[in-house]
């Protein structure tokens, strides 16, 4: 019992911090945002943000690989496997801009879903008529303007850390923004905050690995199927290798 409690104290300071941190993250934005019109500097705290909670945090190791992928100034179709909340924490330290899709119930979130809504990252209302055009919509507006956009094509977060079907939105937006796609896979995430699971494990180690651009040039508007398959079956085999 000793052990059990040590470990729900550790995982309480872990949380304390993430909130701490998140709180200042949310202050300093919402003081930039009427003097930072496009948000550049407000993206520098946002990825400090990741990075601190992941750096200064001793039980947590991430590894990260192959952001060198990403160019800046250019728009992508960020796709990634989805494993935790702790995901997108841990892709801020990438260092790289991008607008995120999510759920809306996120951004009613205190400090860390009104940090989103400043950033202007990209609500998704599930069930409600017209909502996913509006977010589709969106995204390719940013993507016209050369700023990338991250979406998970699992749709929701991995139960046993496989990696799901994925649905086509993606696919889709990025063959009609002609955007290349960059795959992302992420391991060992799901040690944190793993779908159905209410309490955050203090010590991580996982990694976050970005794959070549995948080019959609030759893709018609209704090949989306071809290119969502072959994207997640270079994900799949990315996943195998890395559990080695």
């Amino acid at each position: 019992w000793l052990q059990k409690l040590l470990r729900r104290f550790l995982a309480t300071l872990v949380w304390a911090f993430v909130a701490l941190d998140t709180f200042l993250a949310f202050v300093v934005i919402a003081i930039l945002n009427p003097f930072d019109p496009d948000s550049k500097i407000a993206y520098r705290v946002a990825n400090m943000w990741g990075k601190s909670l992941v750096w200064l945090n001793p039980f947590w190791s991430i590894r990260i690989q192959g952001q060198e992928h990403i160019k800046p100034r250019t728009g992508y179709v960020l796709v990634a496997n989805h494993l935790s909340l702790a995901d997108i924490v841990c892709l801020y330290c990438l260092g790289k801009n991008f607008k995120w899709i999510a759920k809306d119930s996120l951004f009613k979130i205190p400090f860390f879903g009104w940090t989103m809504s400043l950033l202007s990252y990209i609500p998704l209302k599930r069930g409600r008529h017209g909502s996913i055009r509006d977010s589709f919509q969106e995204a390719q507006e940013w993507l016209q303007k050369d700023v990338s956009v991250l979406m998970f094509p699992e749709g929701t977060r991995s139960r046993d850390g496989k990696l799901g079907e994925f649905k086509n939105g993606a696919f889709k937006l990025a063959i009609l923004a002609q955007k290349p796609i960059v795959p992302i896979v992420i391991r060992g995430t799901n040690q944190v905050l793993s779908k159905g699971e209410a309490t955050m494990t203090a010590g991580v180690h996982g990694s976050i690995k970005v794959l070549p651009l995948i080019e959609v040039t030759g893709y018609g508007p209704e090949e989306y199927e071809a290119l969502k398959t072959k994207v997640r079956n270079l994900m799949k085999q990315e996943l195998l290798n890395l559990s080695f």
